[in-house]
């Protein structure tokens, strides 16, 4: 009898019921059952034993196809953090000192399976940790000390500390939480500090900093309201159209929409008075009240969606600071893509911009 593809998802879903039980962590909220790496008499740490059965929080991937001609790490990230470091972070919001992340390294296998073309996990390839240690690592930004236990199997069993220019530095300028990239997992962000709930993002919706805007000197249609319903009205009245913009549509470089969901879309952006004058004089940090507003044009030239970014507070706080809308629609604000403050998905793309603005000055 021929598989169906309704009983390869009910297999699928049997085999990952399975694999959920067997590899899921006993009930330990102070991670005694988990003991921590050590280290030698040098000052090496041992690689970690038992983490695959530590809190699972995602696994990155960043294939060659995608960062021609070769990406930094073309491999997939299996990420576990220590039990009790994950309690603390659950309860407080903060990594505690003595917290231990572990990244495994898996290359990319087939492209092809069942389910359909995608990538999928090849073999193990290499086994990297991250430890915060005051103590040991007082001149470390953070406290946070990098090793490598190599990108071949065997594995060492220990590994020195890497220099602070191999990871931490960039740690230091990129990670959204307590040098975590916090904004590329999900899980993580959604445990901070006791919340269970959904991670910020989806639907989610900000209070309004619209006062706040005018307190920094924008007013007028300069504003740009962050207040859901609000900003769908202005937006749909045209209410940025007098703003300085791209002379011309162009092919997004960034995820919108132009090429998975209407390959030959186009955007164009515009910047209020705060964030043109800001751009104009090139400054390392944008005034709050700043404000974009990219229209999503389809491949006749017209409008099926907005993507709005509005500096809210003075301090950018590695992306809170910043309210991110997107919206695939223009006549339903009823489930934007993007709707909140320090949502993972803008800023987490936006991160590598001057002050979170990828755009160029037209």
């Amino acid at each position: 009898m021929a598989t169906t593809p309704a009983i390869l998802r009910v297999l699928s879903l049997i085999t990952a019921a399975s694999l959920t039980a067997a590899c899921a962590p006993t009930d330990s909220t102070d991670g005694a059952d988990f003991p921590k790496p050590a280290y030698t008499e040098s000052g090496e740490l041992e690689r970690a034993e038992g983490y695959r059965e530590w809190v699972y929080v995602g696994t990155p991937l960043t294939p060659n196809e995608l960062n021609p001609p070769e990406a930094a790490f073309p491999e997939f990230h299996n990420v576990y953090i220590h039990p009790a470091d994950f309690a603390h972070w659950k309860e407080t919001g903060e990594f505690p000192d003595g917290t231990v992340i572990v990244k495994e390294l898996v290359l990319v296998g087939s492209t092809q399976a069942v389910s359909g073309n995608g990538y999928f996990m090849g073999e193990f390839t290499g086994f990297e940790t991250t430890v915060k240690d005051s103590a040991r690592f007082p001149d470390e930004p953070g406290n946070w000390a990098y090793f490598s236990y190599g990108h071949s199997y065997p594995l060492a069993e220990t590994a020195a500390a890497l220099p602070t220019g191999a990871c931490n530095t960039c740690h230091d300028a990129n990670a959204a939480d307590d040098w975590v990239f916090t904004q590329y997992y999900p899980i993580l962000r959604a445990a901070k500090g006791g919340d269970s709930g959904m991670a910020t993002g989806g639907a989610a919706t900000a209070t309004s900093t619209a006062a706040a805007s005018v307190d920094a000197g924008v007013t007028g249609d300069d504003v740009v309201p962050v207040e859901l319903d609000a900003l769908f009205a202005y937006l749909q009245a045209g209410s940025y159209k007098g703003f300085a913009s791209e002379t011309d549509a162009h092919t997004s470089v960034g995820p919108h929409p132009s090429s998975a969901l209407q390959p030959t879309s186009t955007v164009r952006a515009f910047f209020n008075s705060a964030m043109d004058a800001s751009l104009k004089a090139g400054n390392d940090t944008h005034p709050q009240g700043s404000a974009i507003v990219k229209e999503f044009l389809d491949g006749g030239g017209d409008l099926i969606g907005w993507a709005v970014s509005v500096k809210t507070d003075a301090d950018s706080q590695n992306g809170q600071g910043w309210y991110w809308y997107e919206n695939l629609s223009t006549t339903d604000n009823s489930s934007p893509v993007a709707a909140a403050n320090g949502v993972g998905l803008c800023f987490g793309c936006h991160v590598t911009g001057n002050d979170f603005v990828l755009s160029s000055y037209p």
